[in-house]
Order: C-alpha cells, then structure tokens, then sequence
C-alpha cells in the first residue's frame, strides 16, 4: 500500500462535513468531563481562555459562555474548514467573544503571557514535537495560568471483547497512520516530564475510561468513528478494501451481541499551572 501526503491544513482523522458532526456528537458525550474540569481549574467570567486545536469550536462555545461577555476565548486551529464553522457556529449562538487564529501550531506567534488558563483536547496527539507547542503554551499563560488538558495516554486499552484479529488489524493501522504523521495516540505519557522542564507544577491527574455495550451512550462514540476510520485509512493506504470489509462486517456482528464489551482508549486528564 502507498500512503498519502497530507495537506498542512489536514488532519489524519480528516476535515469532512462527517467529520465536523461527528466532532459534535463527540464533545456532546465529553461535555460533562470538559465542563467539571474548567470548574476544577476555576475558569469563570473574565477570563481570557484559549482553546488549542479547537477544531470547529464545540468546546470553544461552552467556554466562550463559562468566561462570559466581559471573558475572551482565542480559538486556533491549522484547518480553514473547521474555523468557518466555528465562526458560522458562534454567530448562530449570539458568542462574540470568540477569536479565530487560523496556524499550525509549530508556526503560531504565541501572545505573551495573555491568557488565564489554555486548554487541549485530543490535539497534541497529532503533533510530531508536542513540547514544542507547550513551550508556546508556557510563553502564552500569565504567571500562575493554568493548562488543562484532556489527551490518550494508553491507545491500546481501545478493545472489544469477543475479539478477532481484523480489529487488532485495525488498531495496528491506527497506530501505523499516527507513526507516519508523527503522532502519538500515547502522547500524554510524555506530560509530566515535559511539564517538570517547564516549571509547571501538576495540581491534577486522572485517568478517563469508559466500559460499554450496545445501547449505552458511550457505545456510540468509537462506533460513530469506526463507521468512518476505514474508508480514511484506505485513502490514506493504511487498510486494504478487502480488510475494509472484514472490519465493517467486524463490527456489524458486535452491534448486534447485548453481550459485546467495549473499553475506551484511556485518555488522562491533567492540570498544570505555570508559576508566578
């Protein structure tokens, strides 16, 4: 198989109209966890917040409302797609305290010491020097500002029981996709040390893990992905047509067995303040 290049503006898991409602369905079942971990680090009105990687802004809008009027949420993101719908998204919900910085993150001219609290979500995983961008992070933060981060620690905990091999086929060409980009779905193991050469002292850490089966909420959040991650891999020349197939046909069979188990990949929740 012979793997595509992606645009600088692309992203491995795409920028597709699909894409952007499943990123929607996505926040809408993490909101809870975004939301009490914002409360945890004291975001409140007046804050200035960016949101790192923001995609099409489902969490910005939550967080443009928690700061409120006199508040300000930075959005950046490298996709000119998900920011126009971000900026669709906000004038359609009446929240003109958001501002869109369209940069990669290796190329964004980070303000100086401007925001309160800086938050990620699933966006470090996709960058090949992650540190690099938290030294913008730390250049970015007021003395005593906070970074909250939600990020996978652990990809390969992502399992189905009763298993067959095509699925581990299929998480091999996850990973193999993340190693060619220069990725990491394990980036958060890589936080406290990165954090410790920046000073930043860690206020918390928790690790996030969901058991499901058919019918539970949280079924259909890898569900809706792995209805797509195929067709993206084949395009990408991670998966064949024929391994396509089995996998689809994979996973029609644990849909339709009440006694599937399904384990999210872990994803550790972490706060770091940067100091005074």
């Amino acid at each position: 198989m012979t793997t595509a290049t992606l645009d600088e503006t692309d992203y491995i898991i795409g920028t597709t109209d699909a894409e952007i409602d499943r990123l929607g369905f996505q926040h809408g079942l993490w909101r809870e966890a975004a939301l009490a971990a914002w409360r945890k680090a004291g975001i409140k009105p007046g804050m200035t917040v960016m949101d790192v990687g923001c995609g099409p802004g489902f969490a910005s809008f939550d967080l443009a409302r928690l700061v409120g009027p006199s508040g300000r949420v930075i959005a950046v993101d490298q996709s000119p797609k998900f920011l126009r719908a971000l900026e669709a998204g906000a004038k359609h919900r009446g929240l003109a305290n958001i501002e869109t910085v369209e940069s990669g993150l290796a190329d964004y001219d980070w303000p100086t010491a401007q925001c309160d609290a800086i938050w990620s979500r699933w966006c470090l995983c996709f960058l090949p020097e992650p540190e690099q961008t938290l030294t913008g992070i730390d250049k970015a933060l007021k003395p005593g500002g906070l970074f909250v981060t939600q990020e996978y620690v652990d990809y390969r905990s992502f399992q189905f029981a009763p298993s067959t091999p095509i699925f581990e086929r299929f998480r091999d060409a996850v990973q193999e996709s993340w190693d060619k980009y220069d990725g990491d779905p394990c980036v958060a193991m890589k936080f406290p040390a990165a954090f410790a050469r920046l000073n930043w002292d860690i206020e918390d850490m928790m690790p996030i893990m969901h058991a499901a089966r058919p019918g539970d909420v949280m079924w259909d959040w890898p569900i809706t992905w792995l209805s797509q991650a195929p067709d993206r891999l084949i395009e990408l020349g991670f998966f064949t047509e024929a391994e396509a197939a089995e996998f689809r046909a994979y996973i029609e069979v644990r849909k339709a067995d009440p006694n599937t188990l399904l384990m999210t990949p872990m994803v550790l929740e972490m706060r770091a303040r940067k100091p005074e």
